[in-house]
């Protein structure tokens, strides 16, 4: 019996040890990053002869991939593409001085390099490495990041790992478009990983033309795989254009620092013109990621209910709980001791029965009492009030059923902020019985 306790612990802190394992990185990190799911991201590509990264950032997936005979990545940032130019020149002697440089986070220096204009390529490659590395998000803006104070970065390490793999690679700076078209062809696979609209993370989301990157892709003679976000325009116009569509959520660790806001969970859609292999996909899940088809099918939210059940009462939506999750929405199924529109009222017990039966047998939704759309929603949380609190302005009672879901179909969550879908409503049906009366019931007093 103890060997086997031992046994299974040990197999625990494997598995605690592979979903805590810290991710390698490249040369330097990105706020928006793929390292973390570049092999899966490689294996997904098919056989090429040219690659073409036109939104590179920290290039997690060129890093990770074989060489093809061509390869050829881009990035709007020009401090970015110098990085990678002055990466690729580097001699024996320039890693020396960069050896002998300060690497441990200290604000002071921090604030110094900030204010320098260096001259030479080896000094101003420490600055851009430095403020990348210590800086808060690794998003080399002013804020030094207090976490990171007496930490030694091993960025000279890395580059000496890394940089042979830049040798041969074509490296451009500027707008994405004429990189795709100069290397483009039936034999080049371009990997797209553009700013995400709505996350916030100060990396050109807001001057990202979505429908001029479609126009682009519609042109591309080769095969892509693009990620991208789910906010935004572009989702719908991947799908109506008829590109292969799949959403998956991975951890964002940028999510949770203060100031840059978001969940810790992102989710986004791989896009791509292709089928990717499904071993591919089978590996995704294999690491934790969730994996599905996008592509929900249509919804049209009926204008009024024709035939409502026996019975059913609808608990309003919280707002505001948390605005940076992905179509998160939570909301009141039932509250004790609360008259309903028939007049009738529920217990806390009743509620909690309904709620753990809910769970149990059923764990779907229905669009109006009618529809099923379980490939469309998510739920994510039911729960019941252990006290009475207050949540997104609303006052919650002890007792009260609350239903948290993630809204995936694009119809449903424009009816969902246009105001057209309002609240969970349950629905069943009932048979009511008088409760004899306390005068009936009570027995005759004796004549006095």
């Amino acid at each position: 019996m103890g060997s086997a306790l031992v046994r299974a612990v040990e197999r625990a802190s494997d598995v605690l040890a592979k979903a805590v394992a810290p991710v390698e990185k490249t040369i330097w990190g990105s706020p928006a990053g793929k390292k973390r799911i570049a092999a899966r991201l490689v294996g997904m590509l098919p056989p090429h002869d040219t690659y073409v990264e036109p939104f590179a950032g920290s290039a997690a997936v060129l890093f990770e991939k074989e060489p093809a005979r061509v390869e050829a990545i881009n990035d709007a940032d020009a401090d970015i593409a110098r990085a990678y130019k002055t990466v690729q020149k580097l001699k024996p002697r320039d890693l020396a001085k960069l050896r002998g440089m300060s690497w441990v986070g200290d604000e002071a220096t921090f604030k110094r390099l900030i204010d320098e204009s260096p001259t030479s390529d080896v000094a101003w490659l420490h600055r851009f490495l430095y403020l990348t590395h210590f800086s808060y998000g690794k998003m080399r803006g002013k804020s030094f990041s207090p976490s990171v104070a007496g930490v030694e970065a091993k960025t000279v390490d890395r580059i000496e790992k890394f940089a042979p793999r830049l040798r041969k690679v074509k490296v451009f700076s500027g707008d994405y478009r004429p990189v795709v078209e100069k290397f483009d062809g039936k034999d080049t696979v371009h990997f797209l990983d553009p700013p995400y609209p709505g996350y916030n993370v100060d990396v050109g989301e807001s001057e990202f033309d979505e429908h001029a990157f479609l126009d682009v892709l519609n042109d591309i003679e080769g095969k892509f795989l693009i990620t991208y976000g789910i906010r935004g325009e572009l989702p719908k116009l991947v799908n109506e254009a008829g590109f292969e569509v799949r959403r998956i959520r991975t951890r964002r660790s940028i999510g949770s620092m203060r100031g840059v806001g978001g969940p810790s969970i992102l989710t986004q859609l791989l896009v791509s013109n292709y089928t990717i292999a499904q071993k591919s996909l089978d590996g995704l899940r294999s690491d934790g990621w969730d994996v599905e088809d996008e592509r929900p099918v249509a919804v049209t939210v009926p204008e009024k209910l024709e035939a409502p059940p026996a019975f059913a009462t609808t608990g309003r939506i919280i707002k505001g709980v948390d605005p940076g999750d992905e179509r998160f929405v939570l909301g009141i199924v039932l509250e004790p001791e609360v008259v309903d529109a028939q007049g009738d009222i529920y217990s806390a017990d009743e509620i909690a029965q309904a709620a753990h039966r809910f769970m149990e047998e059923f764990g779907g939704l229905g669009l109006m009492h009618r529809m099923r759309v379980d490939g469309q929603v998510k739920v994510l949380e039911s729960y019941l009030a252990p006290l009475d609190f207050e949540l997104g302005g609303t006052s919650v009672k002890k007792g009260t059923w609350l239903l948290g879901v993630r809204i995936l179909a694009d119809a449903l969550w424009d009816q969902v902020k246009s105001g057209a879908l309002t609240g969970f409503s349950i629905g069943g049906s009932a048979r009511r019985v008088p409760e004899p009366s306390a005068t009936a019931a009570a027995p005759e007093e004796p004549p006095s």
